[in-house]
C-alpha cells in the first residue's frame, strides 16, 4: 500500500471522528428527531468508511451472503447513511412548517 493511501486513510478517520463528534455535541444540546436522525447518518456514515478502509487493507474479507453478487454488508453500509440523512431532512423540513 502506497504512503498517499495511507494517508487518506488516516485523514478519513480524523475528520469523520470530528463529525462524528460534532454530531453528539449538536445531539446533546438539542434532542430533535432531525437532529438524532442527522447524528445517526454521521456515525453510520463513519462505520461505513471504517467499514471500506478494513476492507482495502484486507483485514476483513468481503465474503457471505450476497445480492446479485453484491455482499449484503455492502449494500448496507451503502443504503442507511443516506436513508437517516433523507429522514433527518424531512424531518427538519417539516419541523419548519
Amino acid at each position: 500500500m502506497l504512503e498517499s493511501e495511507i494517508l487518506l486513510h488516516c485523514v478519513r478517520l480524523i475528520f469523520g471522528g470530528l463529525c462524528a463528534f460534532a454530531a453528539i455535541m449538536l445531539c446533546a444540546k438539542r434532542r430533535e428527531a432531525g437532529v438524532v436522525c442527522l447524528l445517526a447518518f454521521v456515525l453510520t456514515f463513519y462505520a461505513r468508511t471504517v467499514y471500506q478502509i478494513l476492507l482495502s487493507l484486507g483485514i476483513i474479507a468481503n465474503e457471505g451472503p450476497s445480492f446479485f453478487d453484491i455482499p449484503v454488508l455492502t449494500i448496507l453500509f451503502e443504503t442507511i447513511p443516506p436513508f437517516f440523512l433523507l429522514l433527518a431532512l424531512i424531518f427538519m423540513i417539516f419541523k419548519n412548517k
